[in-house]
């Protein structure tokens, strides 16, 4: 049995290796990196392509990509390993950190927990201020204007996608800790797992020699364009800077290869379906296998046939980023691009339609 489960394996990453190698050779990306870990083992560990195009410099292990969304699934980690620590609660109110918290609604607001904040179940209407944020208004300038963001269900009703309000668990665990968003990461998180180029902010990249230029694809042709600033405002939602070494550390980690730094209970809860979400057809349209979706504690949940996928994906301006993982088979993969096409939407569906043989 198990050499034949070596064997199957050992052909998807041939097809799937197949599969990016294809995308790059017809323009579908300029580059991109892709870690797969398998029973806690870093299986496949590649960099496809250009740094930047025009440029000699190719992609490896170290090279530096924005995560964009898929900085997300670190901030509920980090609560349950200070919640392990008795530092706060899952059920702890906002309030209780953050005096001045106020949402339009002064009853609302006196409801709404950490749980709330990391699900996207606060009631707050969608994407509020992500207006704001594209126009690079700072963060602490946003969040004092909360208050003016219409309420569009009961707390814990509805899932409602944030970046803003997300990001107040950077100020609740500075409140909780007196320490700010970006050590509690490194002294938690990325030091622990040898996250080695592992980052937060546009200083983070900008200090990277070895990183991925973002590109915007015109007349048919990939343009380099200059790493932007904005959502590094809101470092919680968008804000962290990784190569695949690091995301393969921290997908080993996530798949429970990592248990005295961050324990299985953790896991679980953070990756425990909270609220039912759409499939968001138009993202989602290459996952044939879908059956149901919900949101978790920063992360997404599947039943994808039958099987429990945990996923993420990540964009802003010229770069994209995809990660999931299946607790249950130990398999999980991640790829980091510089670039963003539909290709980026066929990934993490064809690696498992090709693993679970569907």
């Amino acid at each position: 049995m198990a050499d034949s489960t070596n064997i199957h394996l050992e052909r998807v990453l041939k097809k799937f290796d197949t599969f990016v190698e294809e995308a790059l050779t017809a323009g579908k990306i300029p580059g991109a990196a892709v870690a797969i870990v398998s029973q806690n083992k870093i299986v496949h560990l590649k960099g496809y392509g250009v740094r930047e195009a025009g440029r000699p410099e190719r992609i490896d292990e170290h090279t530096v990509f924005r995560l964009a969304s898929l900085s997300k699934g670190f901030a509920p980690v980090l609560t349950g390993l200070l919640v392990e620590d008795g530092v706060l609660d899952w059920e702890d109110k906002v309030l209780e950190h953050l005096e001045n918290f106020l949402l339009k609604d002064s009853a609302h607001t006196k409801k709404v927990t950490i749980r709330h904040i990391l699900s996207h179940t606060t009631g707050v209407q969608e994407h509020a201020f992500t207006t704001l944020l594209d126009s690079n208004v700072p963060y602490e300038r946003i969040i004092k204007e909360i208050d003016r963001a219409n309420i569009v269900c009961e707390v814990g009703e509805c899932f409602s996608y944030q970046n803003v309000i997300y990001s107040l668990i950077g100020d609740i665990l500075k409140s909780a800790t007196g320490h700010d968003y970006n050590l509690l990461l490194c002294l938690k998180i990325f030091w622990p797992l040898a996250m080695n180029q592992a980052s937060l902010g546009w200083n983070g990249i900008k200090s990277s020699a070895n990183r991925a230029t973002p590109h915007i694809r015109y007349s048919r042709k990939w343009k380099p364009i200059k790493i932007q600033k904005t959502y590094y405002s809101v470092p919680p939602a968008a804000g962290v800077n990784a190569s695949i070494s690091d995301m393969a550390k921290w997908l080993q980690a996530l798949l429970g290869g990592a248990s005295s730094i961050i324990s299985p209970a953790v896991l679980q809860e953070v990756t425990t379906p909270l609220v039912r979400t759409s499939k968001m057809k138009r993202y989602f349209r290459s996952w044939r296998n879908l059956k149901k979706a919900w949101y978790g504690l920063g992360w997404r949940v599947f039943d994808y046939s039958g099987t429990k996928i945990v996923h993420h994906g990540g964009y802003v301006r010229g770069y994209r980023t995809e990660m999931a993982f299946a607790p249950e088979e130990g398999i999980g993969m991640v790829i980091l691009m510089n670039g963003s096409s539909r290709f980026a939407n066929v990934c993490v569906p064809t690696f498992f339609d090709l693993y679970l043989r569907l």
